[in-house]
């Protein structure tokens, strides 16, 4: 193994060597120097052309010219649009939604595929937020919004970049820099549901450069329930959502900045308490907790002004889906399935060069080498504990070890500009990981293209590999064709087209996880966007369909993600197919209308943001017996979730001082979260009608 470590290095710098020496010739765009701070400035036009994002390339570029069907979402939008937490502003995003996952988290999916367990990427200033045991990252009132600057999001495939978890998805959370805050911020938020306190939250944040130094500090906690509706398990038992659903948050962001040096501490514990289980309904509350400590140092080298060099170490200790309340812990408990005490850490190292070897090649190579440590507690179930990879018996301790290798090279030329890139992953358990990228990118006066081909992949995560030591990693194979014209000098329509194929597919059932032969979905995504100084509108549609042919009805029954209801009759499995076109808890049909209209005409700093999301018919399993053999799938009824929100900045003529208040759920839709997959929870049901009122107060200085 370490052999063949050295061989990879060995040729990823003698590759890097060459492609300097080939290309020697130094040269920076001018679009990497434009100060992010500066856009809120430009017009609209101008607006598409230097809107930076880095998401989807090593290198900043135009949302015309990224190599990838991206999202940019701005913190203007988010603070106009009052969003309660990061579903209401990711759910406005075409082919992104959620589902519930077990004990009561709520987890993301993407062009109806279930992404939460490792295969979307979420990232909060590029650190990683995922955890390590299952590779799931619960959203669900966790992150603070107040302090985003943007989000920068990748609706499709990008592990060739960001390795492993990065799948079907990235998104990556850009907090505000100490020299945007320059002073304090603090804040504060409230929420009623229908019958029932539905959130308080409060965050404070500080920001300020000193000299060539600049210096972050942001804290929040909070409260939310997650619905004061009631939940009605699959086994018939029902509780009220008040008081046995709740979560709290606790987020700290510290950074940095001197020069090229960059150093930043995040530490996240997102407690739950939750009464529906795994597959059951559970006789009373008990505790999730969610805990991270992220610790990550970076330094640009700048070689010339054509070459930098950027080493960066990473230390990360997590304890997530950590459950040990007292009437769990006797091993004689019926609750003692439920408890999990492990602690996981993962120290980084890694290496990138980034260089316009020409005026019209950009090169970045690098490589990363992680290794990660984990520990059963002594409160852990001996059915939980690792089996030593060396001696098979079981331990309370398992190491595993990864490296990896990217390319990305980005050519730019009067024809078309293409972008290429090859990442290897080998990790010390699972077989090796391979997977090239290919972007071809063109913007013709107000016409811009883009033919994207990839594979990627999804690395088995901790848990994955102990429920199954055969496991393989998934491999995805993406297509997908982006056409987009400028119709106005404030008016932008795109259409993208995509199919994405995952093969060897890592699914859960049976109490552990295998490979799945095959799953797909293919469809369109459509928006829209029109902004002047009245305000703005966004128009989404995105439509996807799952492909099923070409298997067996052996193979396909073990698909736990397909709309199907069956019976064992006679020792047969009667099966029907509900609708064999789309996937469990995902709309094939989305439509998001998004708007802010600007009432400066008559008060100066109000505007009203209006937003409507429509989901056509979902499937849920309404009735699952693992003993008789019986599954049962129910249609849910078309949703339309309506908000609007008033947001006045400078309230009252009070410099700094931010008020805003609106309702979300207008109509009442009873919306639920579906479970993606046939494991036994019934539909988790959200928030109802909420009316929600913010106060923030900025102080310059």
């Amino acid at each position: 193994m370490r052999h063949s470590h050295n061989n990879i290095v060995w040729y990823a710098c003698a590759l890097a060597l060459c492609l300097l020496h080939v290309f020697h010739e130094g040269y920076a765009q001018d679009i990497s120097k434009v100060d992010i701070r500066q856009l809120d400035e430009l017009s609209f036009d101008a607006l598409l052309d230097i809107d930076l994002l880095q998401v989807a390339s090593k290198k900043p570029l135009s949302k015309k010219d990224v190599p990838g069907v991206v999202t940019l979402i701005k913190r203007e939008e988010i603070q106009n649009s009052g969003a309660r937490d990061i579903i209401d502003v990711l759910r406005l995003v075409p082919g992104i939604e959620f589902g519930g996952d077990v004990q009561g988290v709520v987890g993301i999916g993407n062009r109806g595929n279930w992404a939460n367990e490792g295969k979307a990427l979420i990232m909060i200033d590029g650190l990683q937020v995922n955890e390590f045991l299952f590779a799931t990252v619960p959203l669900a009132n966790r992150f603070p919004l107040e302090n985003i600057e943007r989000i920068e999001i990748i609706r499709g495939p990008g592990s060739s970049f960001y390795g492993g978890f990065a799948e079907l998805l990235v998104i990556n959370i850009i907090t505000r820099a100490p020299e945007d805050v320059n002073g304090l911020w603090v804040l504060g938020h409230g929420g009623h549901m229908e019958t029932a306190l539905g959130r308080l939250g409060c965050g404070i944040n500080f920001g300020k450069k000193f000299g060539n130094v600049a210096v972050g500090v942001s804290a929040y906690t909070g409260y939310a329930l997650m619905s004061d509706r009631e939940y009605v398990g699959l086994d018939g038992q029902v509780f009220p959502m008040t008081n046995n659903h709740v979560m709290m948050p606790l987020h700290l962001n510290t950074t940095v900045k001197a020069g090229g040096l960059q150093a930043r501490v995040l530490y996240d514990r997102y407690n739950t308490m939750m009464r529906n289980g795994i597959g059951a309904t559970l006789p009373q509350s008990f505790s999730t907790n969610f805990t991270s400590l992220i610790t990550d140092v970076r330094y640009d080298i700048k070689i010339s002004d054509a070459v930098t060099i950027t080493p960066r170490v990473n230390y990360t200790r997590q304890q997530p889906w950590n459950l040990i309340d007292s009437i769990a812990l006797e091993p004689s408990s019926p609750f003692n399935f439920l408890v999990l005490d492990k602690t996981v850490e993962r120290a980084v190292g890694s290496l990138q060069v980034s260089a316009d070897v020409s005026k019209n090649v950009f090169v970045t190579l690098g490589t990363e080498y992680y290794v990660d440590y984990g520990t059963a507690s002594e409160h852990d179930p001996v059915s939980s504990l690792w089996s030593n990879p060396v001696t098979g018996e079981e331990s309370r301790t398992i190491q595993y070890s990864n490296i990896g290798v990217f390319l990305q090279a980005l050519l730019t030329t009067d024809i078309v500009n293409v972008n290429t890139g090859l990442r290897l992953d080998r990790h010390s358990a699972v077989p090796l990981a391979l997977v090239p990228w290919l972007g071809v990118t063109k913007t013709i006066g107000n016409f811009n293209f883009k033919a994207l081909f990839g594979q990627n992949f999804r690395a088995p995560s901790i848990e994955n590999i102990r429920l199954y030591p055969q496991i393989k990693p998934e491999l995805t194979t993406a297509l997908e064709v982006e056409l987009g014209y400028q119709l106005s000098y404030n008016m932008f329509v795109s259409t993208n087209i995509f199919d994405i194929s995952i093969q060897d597919a890592i699914v859960f059932g049976g109490g552990g996880y295998r490979n799945f032969a095959r799953t797909n979905t293919r469809g369109i995504e459509l928006e829209y966007f029109v902004k002047d100084a009245w305000g703005s509108i966004n128009l989404g549609y995105s439509f996807y369909i799952a492909n099923n042919e070409g298997f067996p009805d052996s193979v396909r029954a073990l698909n736990p993600y397909r709309v199907w209801s069956f019976r064992v009759h006679n020792g047969r499995r009667e099966v029907s197919y509900v609708n064999d076109n789309v996937l469990l808890g995902f709309a094939p049909h989305k439509v998001v209308v998004n708007a802010m209209f600007n009432l400066a005409r008559w008060v100066d700093g109000l505007t009203i943001s209006p937003s409507c999301v429509f989901l056509s018919e979902r499937y849920a399993v309404s009735a699952l017996d693992f003993l008789n053999g019986i599954q049962t799938v129910q249609q849910i009824t078309p949703t339309v979730l309506l908000n609007f929100f008033i947001h006045y900045k400078n309230a009252f003529q009070i410099p700094g001082l931010d008020v805003g208040i609106g309702v979300y759920d207008v109509l009442g839709s009873h919306y639920g979260f579906i479970q993606p997959f046939n494991i036994g929870n019934a539909i988790l049901p959200g928030p109802s009608r909420e009316v929600v009122a913010k106060l923030a107060y900025w102080i310059r200085w």
